[in-house]
């Protein structure tokens, strides 16, 4: 591995880690460990601070919930046999840094015949029998072990690299290099804590607080600087362009406000600001916010979209191209202004056909094809161009070429042959020697025990 694999986390990130680490079993199993410390979230909030403050024990809460969980269902969880465990030189430092490169075995899990594939951010439990209760992750001579994913290779996704809770037990080598190798060692899929490490990390993070402050602290001058926008001949035009676009989307009339208000806002020139669509689960936020964005698209405004999930990016994306593909004239012409980009390993880019032509990765290596100096868009042209000037001179260029290369294949079909006679050469050369050898055991057995086989070839 090339670089350092904690530089994959800040400290903060870190934090919340060594939370998780320090919760016993029983802390796990216990549904009231932070009950007198999650506080109703208040509607109004004096400062930032106090309002980041207010989601850090739900967050923690969450965590343990999840964690709670997954424990509950651990005899159906997917796990994978450890060859080797092999602790990290460079990043083991005791007593929190128990860093661990882990080679896993490969083969199916037999509970359920998936495989399990360990990804960055996964939390694992390491354990010498594959647990049928809980009771077996805290054996007498097995405790309670949890570990996170920190890096997982491109090239051998069998090859892990996680951080311990605890110290694992290893051997010791003629070296005295710690590298002990346990068939019996799972690892034991939990739960994934990406999102919530990213989570925690935003609600510890000072860099960039305006947007909060603005959600915070509203300006009552916004919506009157909106409304003489709005009143402007231009924009009433945007207004209409809009309700022509998402006509036959079937938006409800919380959903179309909810698009009109966000353009609205955009179109004002008086100052930036925030809007946040509301709604509890089903009421169609993925719906509206897909139609907003293709919204924007037709006005040509450049957008950025985030998502706290790789899910979310997909759920929003998908329905936003669905929308689009509706839209297009020709095939996929018009998708050139929307980029999809990200992991594409995690965010299973590949399950995804109706995004292969948005996705960034994709998208490079069709452009690199294009652009390549010997094959690409520039050579093809570069070369019609040349044969419609002197089209005799491009023909005798083309015989050249197809004469080189039919000598080219006449060179290798002959040192084929060549290697194929030396070959069947030897193999003569070396039948015949065996031939004399054993005529000759034949003849001195015949001549010194009248014929009596004593010296066996």
């Amino acid at each position: 591995m090339g670089s350092n694999v904690k530089k994959g986390g800040s400290k903060d990130e870190e934090d919340l880690i060594d939370l998780v680490f320090s919760w016993s079993l029983s802390d796990v199993f216990n549904k009231d460990l932070y009950k007198a410390k999650v506080k109703l979230i208040p509607k109004t909030f004096s400062s930032t601070s106090e309002y980041l403050n207010s989601f850090i024990y739900p967050l923690i809460e969450e965590t343990h919930a999840d964690l709670f969980s997954s424990m509950e269902t651990v005899a159906r969880a997917p796990s994978r046999e450890i060859c080797s465990v092999i602790m990290s030189r460079r990043d083991f430092k005791p007593p929190e840094d128990l860093y661990y490169h882990i080679l896993l075995k490969e083969n199916k899990d037999t509970a359920n015949g998936e495989v399990y594939k360990p990804e960055f951010g996964d939390l694992m439990a390491l354990t010498e029998v594959r647990p049928k209760c809980i009771d077996d992750l805290d054996r007498p001579k097995s405790l309670y072990l949890i570990a996170l994913v920190k890096w997982v290779g491109e090239d051998n996704p069998d090859h892990i690299v996680i951080r311990a809770s605890k110290p694992i037990v290893l051997g010791e080598d003629e070296d005295g290099q710690g590298d002990k190798r346990k068939p019996s060692l799972l690892a034991v899929y939990l739960t994934n804590m990406v999102t919530n490490l990213r989570t925690w990390t935003a609600l510890n993070s000072q860099l960039n607080m305006n947007i909060i402050k603005r959600v915070l602290q509203p300006d009552s001058t916004i919506e009157e600087s909106c409304t003489k926008c709005l009143s402007e001949e231009s924009n009433r035009a945007v207004v209409s362009i809009v309700k022509n676009a998402i006509g036959s989307f079937n938006l409800d009339t919380s959903q179309l406000d909810a698009v009109l208000s966000c353009v609205a806002t955009r179109q004002c020139r008086h100052q930036n600001t925030v809007k946040l669509i509301w709604g509890p689960p089903g009421t169609g936020k993925t719906k509206t916010v897909a139609s907003l964005l293709f919204v924007l698209l037709r006005i040509k405004c450049r957008t950025l979209t985030c998502a706290p999930t790789n899910i979310a990016v997909l759920g929003v994306t998908s329905r936003l191209m669905s929308l689009v593909s509706r839209a297009l004239e020709y095939d996929t012409y018009g998708l050139g202004d929307i980029v999809l980009f990200g992991n594409a390993k995690r965010m299973r880019i590949d399950d995804h056909e109706d995004l292969f032509d948005i996705c960034m990765d994709r998208r490079v290596k069709a452009l690199s094809r294009c652009l390549a100096p010997k094959s690409g868009w520039k050579h093809n042209v570069e070369s019609m161009i040349c044969l419609l000037e002197d089209p005799e001179e491009m023909y005798r260029l083309y015989l050249e070429e197809h004469e080189k290369m039919k000598n080219e294949d006449n060179e290798e079909e002959q040192e084929e042959e060549e290697t194929d006679f030396r070959t069947e050469m030897a193999v003569n050369n070396k039948d015949k020697e065996a031939d004399i050898y054993n005529q000759a055991i034949n003849d001195v057995n015949k001549k010194e025990f009248g014929g009596g086989k004593l010296i066996k070839p």
